[in-house]
C-alpha cells in the first residue's frame, strides 16, 4: 500500500523555509545595523566584562588608526590611548558593570600616546545585557566636542586675561583681590598686602603719533618689563587702555611697596623699541596699603587709582601713596555728581544715534540710543566720564528711563515722519541697575503705550556682566521682554564671562561682538579666529551678530566673509544728534566705507 506523506515531513518543509525567512530577515537587519553604524559621525563601540573591545564602527577605527573595525577586536583602550586615559576608561566601565547604572554626556579628554592629536568628546556609556538581562559587558557612544572645547576655551581665557598682553584683566585681578580681602576677614593679623595702579605717561601722544599698533607693541611691551619687577606671587594685570595693577602680597611694610614702584621706574627709564623706533614711556604709579581697613576691593582700587593720578598731576613718572591729604579728589568726584543730579533736572542729557548698518548694502537698519553730557560750562562731557560715576550713585536707574523714553519717542517720530522707515529699529543700553529692580518689563511697556511704537522696533542691549551679575532677578525679566516681542541683544559679548551653559538658557535674539576684538582684525590673526568664533556660535544658536567700532573696510569686509549681519562704528558714522541722524534718514543714503561720516551733506 503507497505511504502518504505524514504531516512531520510537511511541518519539516514548513521549518526549512521559515528558518530561511528567519536568516534573511537577520541579515537584513545586521546590514542595517552596519549601515547605520559605519555612517554615523561617532564612535561606536562594545565591550566585553574585561573591557576589550568586540565590535566598533568605521569612525571609532579611523580615529583609533586601524584599517578595518575588524582589527580592534579583542584589544583594549590602553592600545590606543595614554595609560592615564585608558585606565580611566577602564575603572569607569567596571564601574557599570558592577552596578548596572550608565554614565551619561561625560565631558572627557581623548589623550593620544606619544602627544598626537588630543580630542574632546562627549561620551555615554551603557551596561550590555545580554537577553536574560545579564550584564555582559558595555556599549557606548562618543561624539567629538573638539572645535566646541576650543571655542569655550578662547572664549573662557579672554573672560579672565587680556588678548593683547596675555595678562590678567580686570575680572581675573578682581577675583585675586577678593581672595586677599576674604583671608583678612578669617584670620586675624594677616598678611599686609598692596595695591598699585600705574598709568602709562603720554601713552596718548605716542599711540596718535605712530599709530595704534606701534601702541599696542608699547603696551606689550611695557607688561614684560613690568613682570621683571614682581615677584613669583604678585599679581599683575591689564586694566584696559594704558592702565596697570600690581597685588603685592604678604610685604613687610609700607617700604616694600615703594621698594617695587622704584624698580618700575628703573626697568621702564630705558627705551622699548616699537617698530624700529625707541620709544621712552614712564609711569604714574599710585599706592593703596592694605592697612588704611577697606572693606571692599572697589574701595582699596579707588583710592589708588586716586593717588596715581596725583602722582601724574606732581609731574607724572612718580610714585604716590594714598593718603588723607587726597581728599579734594573725592571732593571734586562729589562735585561731578552733583552737576549729574542738576543735568537730569535741567534736561543736559542729550541722546546721540549712532547708525546700524547691513553689513552688505551698507542700508541703515537701526539706530543705538547713546547719552552724552551736554555740561553749561565743561561742554559735551564724554560718557566714559559721567557713566561710571552715574553708576556708583544709582543714577544710572533714571538716565536709563529718561533714555529709554526718549529714544522710543524719537524712533516712533521718524518711522510717521518717513514712511520709508516705518520699521526702523531703536537699541537702548540696559544698566545693571535697571536689571536687578526687576521693574524693567513694566517701564517698557508703559513707554511702547506712550509713545505707539511696535515692540519689535525696540530692542534692549544687556552686557554679559548685568545678565551674570542678575540671574535670579534677569531671567524673569528677559523672560518678561522676550513675550512682549521686544528685541534682545547680549552686548560687549566676548568680555566678560561668555558662558555657553547661560546664554543657551536666555532668549536672546542677537550677539555684539565687543569693539576689542574688531578693532585688531587687521592686524592680530587670533582676534579673527575669535570673532569667527562668535559668529559661529551665534549662527549655531539661531541668533544674529552685530560688530561694534568697524572703523576700517578690511574690518567691514572680513565680517562680511564671516556672515556677520550687521554693524557699527566710525567707518559708517559717528553717533549722530537727533536732527543729524534725521537728515539722514531723509536722505536715504547707504553708509559705506571709507570713512563715511554721515555728517558729510547733511
Amino acid at each position: 500500500m503507497p505511504r502518504r506523506p505524514g504531516p512531520k515531513t510537511e511541518e519539516k518543509e514548513l521549518g526549512s523555509e521559515e528558518t530561511a525567512a528567519q536568516i534573511s530577515q537577520l541579515q537584513n537587519e545586521n546590514f542595517l545595523l552596519e549601515t547605520l553604524m559605519n555612517n554615523v559621525t561617532d564612535a561606536i563601540y562594545f565591550k566585553d566584562r574585561e573591557s576589550r573591545f568586540t565590535r566598533i564602527n568605521s569612525y571609532a577605527a579611523e580615529r583609533f588608526g586601524v584599517a578595518s573595525p575588524a582589527l580592534a577586536v579583542g584589544r583594549t583602550d590602553f592600545d590606543f590611548f595614554t595609560d592615564e586615559h585608558a585606565a580611566q576608561a577602564f575603572r569607569d566601565e567596571q564601574e557599570i558593570i558592577r552596578t548596572g547604572k550608565p554614565l551619561v554626556n561625560i565631558e572627557e579628554k581623548e589623550t593620544l600616546p606619544g602627544g598626537g592629536d588630543d580630542r574632546w568628546v562627549l561620551t555615554t556609556k551603557l551596561p550590555l545585557r545580554d537577553r536574560q538581562g545579564n550584564i555582559v559587558g558595555t556599549f557606548g557612544i562618543s561624539r567629538d566636542i573638539t572645535e566646541r572645547k576650543r571655542a569655550e576655551e578662547q572664549l573662557q581665557r579672554q573672560a579672565f586675561y587680556d588678548p593683547l598682553t596675555n595678562l590678567p584683566n580686570r575680572a581675573l585681578f578682581l577675583d585675586r583681590l577678593k581672595h586677599l580681602f576674604l583671608r583678612g576677614r578669617r584670620a586675624l593679623g594677616s598678611p599686609l598686602f598692596a595695591l598699585l595702579y600705574l598709568d602709562l605717561d603720554r601713552f596718548k601722544s605716542i599711540n596718535d603719533s605712530l599709530g595704534h599698533a606701534a601702541g599696542d607693541e608699547l603696551l606689550i611691551g611695557a607688561g614684560r618689563r613690568l613682570e621683571r619687577c614682581l615677584r613669583p606671587g604678585d599679581t599683575l594685570a591689564r586694566l584696559g587702555g594704558d592702565e596697570f595693577t600690581v597685588v603685592l602680597d604678604e610685604i613687610g611694610n609700607e617700604a616694600d611697596a615703594t621698594g617695587v614702584a622704584e624698580r618700575i621706574h628703573a626697568e621702564l627709564a630705558a627705551p622699548i623699541e616699537v617698530n624700529g623706533f625707541e620709544v621712552f614711556t614712564t609711569v604714574s604709579v599710585g599706592i593703596a596699603l592694605s592697612s588704611a581697613g577697606y572693606d571692599c576691593p572697589e574701595d582699596m582700587l579707588r583710592d589708588a587709582d586716586t593717588a596715581m593720578y596725583r602722582a601724574k598731576a606732581a609731574g607724572r613718572a612718580r610714585h604716590q601713596v594714598f593718603g588723607g591729604d587726597m581728599h579734594q579728589r573725592a571732593m571734586s568726584s562729589l562735585q561731578i555728581e552733583t552737576d549729574l543730579r542738576r543735568a537730569l533736572e535741567r534736561g543736559e542729557i542729550v541722546p546721540h544715534y549712532q547708525p546700524i548698518v547691513d553689513l552688505e548694502t551698507g542700508g541703515v537698519v537701526a539706530f543705538e540710543a547713546l547719552a552724552r553730557w551736554q555740561h553749561p560750562t565743561r561742554g559735551m562731557v564724554p560718557p566714559d566720564l559721567f557713566i561710571p560715576v552715574a553708576e556708583e550713585t544709582g543714577l544710572v536707574g533714571p538716565i536709563g528711563e529718561w533714555m529709554l523714553a526718549e529714544a522710543c519717542r524719537q524712533a516712533r517720530e521718524w518711522q510717521r515722519k518717513y514712511p520709508a522707515w516705518a520699521a526702523l529699529e531703536m537699541s537702548v543700553n540696559i544698566s545693571a541697575r535697571q536689571l536687578s529692580q526687576g521693574t524693567l518689563p513694566a517701564e517698557v511697556e508703559r513707554v511702547l503705550g506712550a509713545t505707539g511704537l511696535d515692540p519689535a522696533c525696540l530692542t534692549l542691549e544687556i552686557t554679559e556682566s548685568a545678565l551674570m551679575h542678575n540671574l535670579s532677578t534677569g531671567a524673569g525679566v528677559i523672560q518678561r521682554l522676550y513675550a512682549m516681542n521686544v528685541g534682545l541683544h547680549l552686548d560687549d559679548f566676548g568680555t566678560g564671562y561668555s558662558s555657553l551653559a547661560y546664554l543657551n538658557n536666555f532668549p536672546v535674539h542677537a550677539l555684539k561682538v565687543d569693539r576689542s576684538f574688531v578693532n585688531r582684525m587687521d592686524s592680530a590673526p587670533q582676534q579673527s579666529a575669535i570673532v569667527r568664533a562668535i559668529v559661529s556660535l551665534a549662527h549655531n544658536l539661531g541668533m544674529e551678530v552685530i560688530a561694534e567700532g568697524v572703523e576700517t573696510p578690511a574690518q567691514a569686509e572680513a565680517l562680511r566673509a564671516l556672515r556677520c549681519q550687521r554693524g557699527q562704528g566710525f567707518l559708517f558714522s559717528h553717533p549722530l544728534p537727533a536732527e543729524a541722524a534725521g537728515r539722514l534718514l531723509a536722505s536715504g543714503r547707504s553708509l559705506h566705507g571709507p570713512r563715511a561720516d554721515a555728517r558729510r551733506a547733511l
